[in-house]
């Protein structure tokens, strides 16, 4: 009777975490949604073309939008203390850190602005002033990564701060 009990919570427990991972999911979705629709109509504003990128280059060469001749790839809702750079996707695949848009650009929130930056430069950065690891997400400029949950991800931790030299053109929005 006992064990048929623990069954049941297991099965509650997992069931509402799946809802919890999909309602994460679809907020994601969304607010990524919104973010590019922000950028692509701060583009066309000032006076330049945007062409969506096929699915197919979205998900193998990490752009989503040609600016011009130009890919981009645009990241959502990042903030001043707290910008995740991929180096390695969860599937362990190249991230977009080594995909082939030409520039990269953060919605920052408290700057109410897209920050823009050679991908190739934020690149280069990591490989040369990131040394060490670590199992701690909090920590700043260490690879990071999600192996222990299943994920084959690398990750680097930073602040805008750590960044802002490489900045390669401020837009406000």
């Amino acid at each position: 009777m006992e064990s048929t009990r623990n069954l049941v919570s297991c099965t509650k427990l997992i069931k509402l975490s799946k809802q919890v991972s999909q309602a994460r999911y679809q907020r994601s979705f969304f607010q990524g949604k919104e973010c590019e629709d922000k950028f692509v109509k701060l583009m066309e504003a000032r006076g330049h073309v945007v062409t969506p990128a096929t699915r197919s280059e979205n998900m193998f060469k990490h752009i989503d939008f040609y600016v011009g001749d130009f890919g981009v790839d645009v990241k959502g809702n990042r903030h001043l203390d707290c910008i995740w750079l991929e180096l390695k996707n969860v599937r362990g695949n190249n991230g977009w850190l080594r995909g082939e848009a030409v520039y990269i650009a953060f919605d920052i929130i408290e700057l109410s602005s897209f920050a823009i930056f050679k991908r190739q430069d934020l690149l280069e950065f990591v490989l040369e002033n990131v040394t060490e690891e670590s199992q701690n997400k909090n920590d700043f400029m260490k690879y990071y990564s999600r192996a222990a949950w299943g994920k084959d991800d690398l990750l680097v931790k930073v602040r805008f701060d750590h960044l802002k030299n490489l900045t390669y053109q401020l837009i406000g929005y």
